[in-house]
């Protein structure tokens, strides 16, 4: 149930926005307001079943840091 109200809140979320989206250039905006719910809707739904899923922060988690802390062993520190 609680899938199925998400959903309706990102649906009605879209439309609302979609209609706010005016002028030169809208369709561009609409997609990526269209991509943002969806990558939104991912991770709410993830945390809702507690399903493992890839955020923003496993790119820094799995390259910047390795990669941060191998400059730092490199400088001496």
């Amino acid at each position: 149930m609680k899938i199925a109200i998400t959903l309706v809140l990102y649906v009605l979320a879209y439309l609302w926005g979609w209609t706010k989206l005016r002028g030169k250039g809208r369709q561009l905006h609409r997609l990526w307001l269209g991509c943002i719910l969806a990558y939104c809707v991912y991770l709410n739904i993830c945390g809702i079943t507690r399903t493992p899923h890839i955020a923003l922060g496993t790119l820094y988690t799995m390259y910047f840091q390795p990669v941060g802390r191998a400059i730092i062993y490199w400088l001496g520190g």
